[in-house]
């Protein structure tokens, strides 16, 4: 399911480094809150879009169910862990909606394109 690009292991382990990013932020203990309403929820849009878009452009569509079921369960798991965990955050389900919203526009945005962006980026980097 995944695409056959020449530096496949290099943008999965930057996929994963970006995942593990938005789990430390994710869940470190809240140090400062949004600047306004609705601040934490476009924030949750816009990461899911981020991240959605980084592994769409390595899976190929007939995987995008899958990676969307999996981005899901991830939204779904921080904010499980948010709540039980005492950091000074709480689960909200309205960031999972916002989450799901994010995966839905990139996963649209990239059924789109006839090719993966990263497929395009490795047409302008060296062959090995």
């Amino acid at each position: 399911m995944l695409r056959p690009l020449r530096y496949r292991r290099i943008w999965l382990a930057l996929g994963f480094l970006g995942v593990a990013v938005m789990l430390v932020l994710s869940l470190a203990p809240n140090v400062g809150g949004p600047t306004f309403s609705g601040a934490d929820k476009i924030e949750h849009t816009v990461g899911y879009i981020a991240m959605t878009s980084w592994f769409a452009a390595l899976f190929e569509r007939r995987g995008y169910w899958l990676l969307a079921l999996l981005l899901l369960l991830l939204g779904i798991g921080v904010e499980f862990a948010q709540e039980w965990m005492s950091i000074g955050r709480m689960g909200d389900w309205r960031d999972v909606v916002a989450n799901t919203i994010g995966i839905g526009l990139a996963l649209l945005i990239a059924s789109l394109r006839r090719e993966s962006w990263l497929a395009r980026v490795e047409k302008w980097l060296p062959a090995t």
